[in-house]
């Protein structure tokens, strides 16, 4: 029995050292965290908190609606009214407690983690990257009424129940997404908040002490700052919701309070948000009496009290304003060994540089810290903890962010954030849960030395890996390590080797409106060249020879049926007319000359033969055929002989004789991705359009017949087309491409070639959804011309002087930022890769040299290669890829470093 209340007594000692430990010595201290919740209970799904003084609580998961760098103010003004209207409808006795938690984590990829060896190296390179993520909780309270006896009061209550549906529309309404917290996700978030740890790990309730300065919980210590001093109201006299940061000679604006997601040292913090509604008639008549008081003394401060006084209650009579009590302050939780003092002072700086003067008095670390728990809102102090404004200047303070998300699609192209964190975008606007674009052709403007390349291919390698067939033209070779990584078909145009084809071999299933178009493109593309004027006589003769060509090939002609008989004696009989032809012949002299006219065209007709389809037997039939139709047409002006001089430059015997005569590899319908490098005739006005009109006519083939997502990227060798005479055959190429499951993008780095052609305009760019700028500070005095061929709005101008221009660099290895519009939908991304990818797109001479030393020494596949460079490249210590590449290449072999250092270990 002496054991036994030895035992006892011992505990109850311990107990009581580890209770004074944590709470103090005061009997309230000890009470607090006992006192707040009576219980949490399940109502229809919602998790209902009641607080042991009677209030009544829902939390509500929401997203804040501004996206961060949006460079949009009305956003910010939108959602000052957006809760401005939410205290409205809320009215006297309500609260809504806003809490906005930002977190410092490792970035760790989400899905199975099974990747092809380039997008495994990419998630590599990234993992525990750290970054601040954010997510916000609103919290509506309904005070209860303070007295000695609680009772339940069934219209309070269902009140209660309306008033958050009501929210919860409101906030669905303005394009929010939210959701309630049900029972279990509601207790989970309050002991969250209780140790102040929100990572998704089972939680530790740790020991706890509160003092003075901090309140320390386990390993961590959490001090809460008071954002307004009750007694000296440190604040401006206009607050707007955002404030202007000076990016690149440009005002960005961002969050007013936007530097509480960066304070240095803090792992966790707590922006609570609290703004309380009292009855307004009592409020007035409050402010009324205090007025009256000021001006019964009459010196300097008191009259300036009085207008102010005035001022207000002016406002909320004209302008139907809302009279609030706030309560902000910001919990900044950090190791238990840092120093608070540092981000103290980057408090007290960041906000003194807004005009607003945080409180040094927040001795009440422990009631600050209670007061915030969700629900409990209401535990603050009317006299020194909250403040009186009105509603929608409250409302200036809330923290308006979030961060950028992958978006839900199932084409995932990564970028990063401008945090540098990876996020999946939908890159055609159009597969993706949100449909933002009606195609998915793009446009990609950016000056030399911007990274386009790059950006390129980053996007093609990322489209390739998700079953994209991609096909490219390009004058430059920006792709020849992607291809051959890739195992792609690589073909380069040299004049022993030319680039072949035969256009004109269809079969006749083949044969329709949109084939027969683009032969007759091709053909006035040789007769007129790139920048020639076609009449419509001379359209519609090609047009018709191209389709008696192909009637005589799959048919054969054996003589005028009597409908064309009949009308081809009628034609000839007006011109014989119109003519005065004849001369006194008389009508039965000149019907029998007509009928020996009519039988001299159907024996040449006859006569005529194609033995086989192209383009020399379509030359051959050609020339003996236009002179035909033109006498039977009575057509003049037809240049006959500058045609046959054209053309035979690609018949049989001239100097281009193979180009369009012999068959293109037939294995290339099965590539999936094809590289075709025409930089050897980028200078042949002749040459350059022709074959990269037939490559476009290759793609069009491919994308008919496969059902995967196919992508044609031009490069600069889209000029080469970009004429009036080529401009319908791309505007037909552009619309068809989104039907078939297809995109086609062109590429450069000129203003002028956007801003100087009308083709450009109307036929690629408003048929291209997706615009994607680098940094444009290189034509930034003559952006204009390009906003307005573009369709920019101003905000979006904001975002792209912004490119490369942010304080986002630290912490990250070199990258560039691209701003992507789909749609109407824009932001600025970031194309940041590890060495493995960077070494496989790089154009750098000598850096390709050293990757295909070491593929020829090692004897590898060129991604073993890519590999063994860049072990060796990391172990070297020399972080730019051309110094490393030049050791490389003056070394003249392999340096197997890490095959070195295993020596030295050993």
């Amino acid at each position: 029995m002496t054991l036994y209340v030895l035992l006892t007594f011992t505990a109850l000692l311990a107990g009581m050292a580890i209770s004074v430990r944590a709470f103090g010595t005061g009997c309230k201290r000890k009470r607090m965290f006992r006192e707040i919740y009576f219980s949490i209970e399940d109502v229809d799904g919602i998790g209902i908190l009641y607080t042991k003084t009677g209030e009544y609580s829902a939390i509500l998961r929401i997203e804040n609606p501004v996206q961060k760098f949006s460079a949009d103010i009305d956003s910010y003004y939108e959602y000052t009214r957006l809760f401005t209207a939410l205290a409205q409808t809320l009215g006297e006795g309500y609260a809504l407690h806003k809490q906005d938690i930002f977190t410092r984590q490792g970035f760790e990829e989400t899905g199975n983690g099974r990747h092809e060896f380039l997008s495994e190296s990419y998630f590599r390179y990234f993992k525990d990257r750290q970054y601040t993520d954010n997510r916000t909780y609103l919290t509506v309270t309904q005070e209860n009424r303070k007295g000695n006896l609680f009772s339940y009061d069934d219209k309070r209550w269902k009140d209660f129940l309306v008033k958050i549906r009501k929210v919860k529309d409101q906030l669905r309404d303005a394009g929010i997404r939210t959701q309630f917290l049900d029972k279990a996700e509601a207790s989970t978030y309050v002991d969250h908040y209780f140790t102040m740890d929100f990572s998704d790990k089972p939680v530790a309730m740790d020991s706890f002490k509160a003092g003075e300065e901090c309140v320390e919980m386990g390993g961590r210590k959490c001090k809460v700052f008071s954002i307004v001093d009750v007694d000296s109201a440190g604040l401006p006299s206009l607050v707007r919701p955002f404030t202007n940061i000076e990016v690149n000679n440009t005002e960005m604006p961002v969050d007013l309070v936007s530097m509480i997601d960066s304070i240095p040292d803090a792992r966790t913090v707590v922006y609570n948000q609290m703004i309380f509604m009292p009855g307004q008639k009592k409020e007035l008549a409050a402010l009324e009496k205090k007025k009256n008081r000021h001006a019964s003394i009459s010196n300097p401060s008191n009259l300036m009290a009085v207008d102010d006084i005035k001022r207000v209650q002016d406002t909320v009579a004209r302008e139907s304003k809302q009279l609030v009590y706030m309560h902000y302050n910001l919990m900044v939780c950090c190791d238990k060994g840092i120093d608070l003092q540092k981000p103290t002072n980057y408090l007290e700086n960041s906000f003194g540089r807004l005009g607003i003067h945080i409180s040094k008095r927040a001795y009440n670390q422990l009631e600050l810290f209670v007061n915030s728990f969700p629900g409990n809102c209401y535990g603050m102090s009317v006299d020194y903890d909250r403040f009186l404004t009105l509603g929608d200047a409250a409302a200036c303070l809330m923290y308006k962010e979030h961060i950028q998300h992958s978006e839900d699609t199932p084409l995932k192209i990564y970028y990063t954030d401008r945090q540098g964190v990876p996020v999946a975008i939908d890159i055609t606007g159009k597969e993706g849960r949100n449909k933002l674009t009606d195609n998915s052709n793009f446009f990609c403007l950016g000056p030399s030395g911007s990274g386009k390349s790059f950006h390129i291919n980053s996007v093609v390698r990322q489209l390739a890996e998700q079953n994209t067939d991609v096909v490219m033209v390009d004058t430059g070779n920006s792709y020849e390590g992607l291809c051959e990584y890739l195992n792609g078909k690589y073909i380069s145009y040299t004049e022993e080797k030319p680039i072949t084809m035969n256009p004109f071999r269809i079969n006749r299933q083949e044969l329709n409106v949109e084939k027969t178009g683009f032969l007759k493109n091709l053909v006035l593309l040789i007769w007129k060249g790139s920048q020639g004027t076609v009449s419509k006589t001379e359209d519609r003769l090609i047009d018709q020879v191209i389709t008696e060509y192909y009637d005589v090939y799959f048919n054969g002609f054996d003589g005028f049926t009597p409908p064309q008989r009949e009308d081809l004696r009628k034609s000839l009989l007006v011109d014989d007319r119109n003519n005065a032809r004849g001369g006194r012949e008389t009508e039965e002299e000149r019907q029998a000359r007509i009928e020996r006219e009519i039988d001299e065209i159907e024996r040449r007709r006859k006569e005529l033969k194609v033995e086989g389809l192209s383009f020399n037997t379509f030359y051959e039939y050609s020339v003996q055929r236009i002179p035909d139709i033109c006498h039977e047409n009575n057509l003049a002006g037809i240049d006959l002989s500058t045609y046959r001089y054209m053309m035979k430059d690609f018949y049989r015997g001239g100097n281009h004789d193979k180009t369009l005569n012999e068959e293109m590899d037939g294995t290339l319908f099965d590539e999936t991705f094809i590289v075709f490098e025409i930089d050897a005739i980028k200078d042949d006005p002749l040459l350059f359009p022709i074959v990269t009109l037939i490559i476009m006519d290759v793609f069009l083939q491919k994308m008919r017949l496969k059902k995967n997502r196919k992508v044609l990227v031009i490069e600069e060798a889209w000029k080469a087309i970009a004429s009036p005479l080529m401009a319908e055959y791309i505007k037909f190429m552009y619309k068809t491409a989104r039907k078939f499951w297809a995109s086609v993008g062109v590429v450069t780095q000129e203003i002028q070639d956007i801003i100087g052609s009308e083709i450009v305009k109307e036929a690629i760019i408003n048929n291209s959804d997706v615009v994607m700028l680098l940094d444009q500070s290189k034509f930034r005095e003559r952006f204009d011309g390009i906003k307005a061929i573009l369709g920019l709005t101003d905000v979006e101008c904001k975002k792209i002087f912004t490119i490369n221009r942010l304080e986002n660099k630290e912490g990250r290895s070199f990258f560039r930022e691209v701003f992507i519009r789909r749609g109407t939908a824009s932001e600025v991304y970031g194309v940041e890769e590890p060495r493995e990818c960077y070494m496989t797109y790089t154009t750098e001479r000598a850096e390709k040299e050293a990757l295909k030393l070491y593929k020829r020494e090692l004897g590898c596949s060129h991604q073993e290669a890519i590999e063994a460079y860049c072990r060796d490249w990391q172990l070297s210590g020399i972080d730019k890829s051309l110094a490393f590449a030049q050791e490389v290449n003056k070394a003249g072999r392999v340096l197997h470093l890490e095959r070195n250092r295993r020596k030295t270990i050993q």
